[in-house]
């Protein structure tokens, strides 16, 4: 599916044009998402149009929402399976019950995508894959190593780490990588397992972000990217001496301690969400969790 076909088939549910796009960039890379990411997105205040659209999702089961640390902090969850069968991904690992030390690393992700919206960003396995496999097709197959994670059927998966890639519109891959303490351990893994792709193509960007509570991390980073990469003898330190490779280390303008879920998952689904309505119903609201906020407009009528 395009991006375009993604969107119409998100809008058809009784979303805006905006909604649609700000839900699918949700749906394919982080599952969950913060009302101020949305605002920031559409351009607007986050006000009373951003609170209802919110609301909605929530009392049309699209989404749940769950309490942080910081008791005005919710982060929504967006599981509805009829919106991931419309953008083709109806069993997607986004819709599954969230860990709560995954929140942060996914918000993290999704605010390094959103702020850079002329990127085209490639989420599944399979259009990394078709996309790398024209460019580097060698790389692709050395993804393939036997040593490499493999799925429950013993199938190789050649992208494990579930991170977006962006491609910008000189072409450059763009490798995003989100730092907070739980991942730094992993960030070497990570490093080994592209170094065939960064060795190979001809232009590319390792991105690592994180937010300014974790930025302490990134003396340690460097040291990781030096003591992996830093030699002429290597295909991927002459890339970076040679400029056609960088590693840039980006600090994002937000705070995501207080946004530690108060429960160890979120969320568990609600009755009915794992089959979904069909497109066009608009069933009763069930009753929401306490935590939700109130509002009487539907998603049809916001102009957000």
């Amino acid at each position: 599916m395009t991006s375009d076909e993604r969107i119409d088939a998100v809008a058809r549910f009784g979303f805006t044009t905006r909604q649609a796009k700000f839900l699918v960039t949700v749906m394919r890379h982080s599952g969950v998402c913060l009302p101020r990411q949305y605002a920031a997105f559409a351009g607007i205040v986050y006000g009373q149009k951003t609170r209802a659209f919110f609301t909605s999702l929530v009392a049309r089961r699209y989404a749940s929402s769950c309490p942080c640390i910081h008791n005005r902090a919710l982060v929504y969850h967006v599981h509805h399976q009829p919106l991931y069968r419309a953008v083709g991904e109806p069993h997607s690992r986004l819709r599954r019950p969230v860990p709560a030390t995954s929140v942060v690393p996914r918000l993290i992700l999704l605010d390094a995508v959103l702020v850079s919206p002329e990127t085209i960003w490639l989420a599944g396995e399979a259009e990394k894959v078709a996309h790398f496999a024209e460019v580097a097709p060698a790389a692709v197959e050395r993804l393939s190593d036997p040593a490499a994670d493999t799925g429950p059927a013993g199938v190789v998966r050649r992208f494990p780490d579930h991170l977006p890639i962006g491609i910008d519109p000189a072409g450059r891959a763009v490798f995003v990588y989100p730092m907070t303490s739980s991942s730094v351990a992993q960030f070497r893994v990570f490093l080994r397992r592209h170094a065939p792709l960064f060795g190979t193509l001809s232009a590319w960007t390792l991105r690592v972000v994180c937010s300014a509570e974790f930025e302490h991390l990134l003396p340690s980073c460097r040291a990781l990217v030096s003591d992996e990469f830093d030699s002429l003898r290597t295909p991927v330190g002459a890339a970076l001496a040679g400029g056609s490779g960088r590693v840039d280390f980006h600090v994002l303008n937000h705070t995501y301690r207080h946004l530690f879920p108060l429960v160890a998952g979120l969320s568990d689904l609600p009755p009915g969400a794992e089959e979904g309505e069909r497109v066009g119903e608009h069933p009763s609201a069930r009753p929401r969790p306490p935590w939700a906020t109130s509002s009487t407009e539907s998603i049809d009528t916001l102009n957000a």
